[in-house]
């Protein structure tokens, strides 16, 4: 198949893609193909060189071989005004030392599309109200983003990215600083804007937010892309093989959830709990409707 026909479609391709660090190999022969209107998760242990492929995607970073391309356009020869509008990057731990109120760090998204610093269009105004109405921010608005907690500058820094309305939204660890009940509807907002017909590709450390949610799903380990699959093919092998533990695969009867739960080191002799009626679990274990297994609710 020629590459016209792979690239056909798709929203992120990634060609043979190389990075270094002063010589240090941190990303080697990365290829990848993300379909437009998807949501993808990036996973792998600490230090697999999950945020410097989202930098290098987002064209914060340049790599020393290969080619990234975003909606069919080469992110390194866009100018940063025209990549600014196609693409939004949203890093992780953000904290501001600047006293903005939260309304104006949310119309900064609106920038690549104004000629002023912060956009008052009656579009802009419009668009920073849908962004902070989606991730419950308006009643901040006239808030300092210097006063807020980590969760709130975390929730004000998703909605600038809305507020950008790209084609394509890159995300580090979108949920991180986030409670239990926002970082569902942060899952159930970012399902929104795939609807839409946006691409999503965020980093996660927790399998199982991006089982649940993302499409595709790839690993990093040590620089290098080791899978690609579906979240129906995860497996207590791929898992070991990417993060060195082993674990069980859990679903329900219907196979609606699934949940990976690790029990043990590579090379342990460790063998999973038993359930408290004193038994090994069976094969294929039930889990309850948030997707947990049922010896542990």
């Amino acid at each position: 198949m020629g590459d016209s026909m792979i690239r056909a479609g798709l929203g992120i391709s990634v060609s043979n893609v190389r990075f270094a660090y002063d010589g240090h190999k941190i990303l080697d022969d990365i290829k990848l193909h993300i379909p437009k209107g998807t949501f993808s998760a990036l996973l792998g242990p600490n230090g697999a060189g999950k945020s410097t492929l989202l930098k290098v995607i987002s064209g914060y970073l340049e790599p020393q071989q290969g080619e990234v391309l975003v909606c069919d356009k080469r992110v390194h020869s866009m100018k940063d005004r025209d990549r600014s509008r196609l693409i939004t990057y949203v890093a992780p731990d953000y904290r501001s030392s600047f006293e903005f109120t939260v309304e104006e760090a949310v119309m900064m998204g609106r920038i690549p599309h104004s000629d002023s610093l912060i956009g008052s269009s009656a579009r802009d105004i419009e668009a920073a109200e849908r962004a902070m109405l989606a991730t419950k921010i308006i009643h901040l608005r006239d808030r300092p983003v210097t006063a807020l907690s980590s969760g709130e500058q975390q929730r004000v820094q998703i909605a600038r990215a809305i507020c950008q309305e790209p084609e394509v939204l890159l995300l580090d660890e979108p949920t991180a600083h986030l409670d239990m009940s926002f970082e569902l509807e942060m899952m159930d907002i970012l399902g929104q804007l795939v609807g839409q017909g946006r691409t999503v590709l965020a980093v996660f450390h927790d399998v199982n937010l991006a089982l649940r949610n993302a499409s595709t799903l790839f690993f990093l380990k040590q620089g290098e892309l080791v899978e690609s699959i579906h979240p129906d093919r995860i497996s207590p092998e791929i898992i070991e093989k990417v993060y060195g533990v082993k674990a069980r695969i859990l679903e329900d009867s219907g196979g609606k959830f699934r949940c990976v739960v690790p029990y043990s080191l590579a090379g342990s002799t460790d063998t999973p709990r038993e359930t408290p009626e004193g038994r090994s679990g069976p094969e294929t274990p039930q889990v309850n409707e948030g997707g947990f297994p049922v010896w542990l609710s």
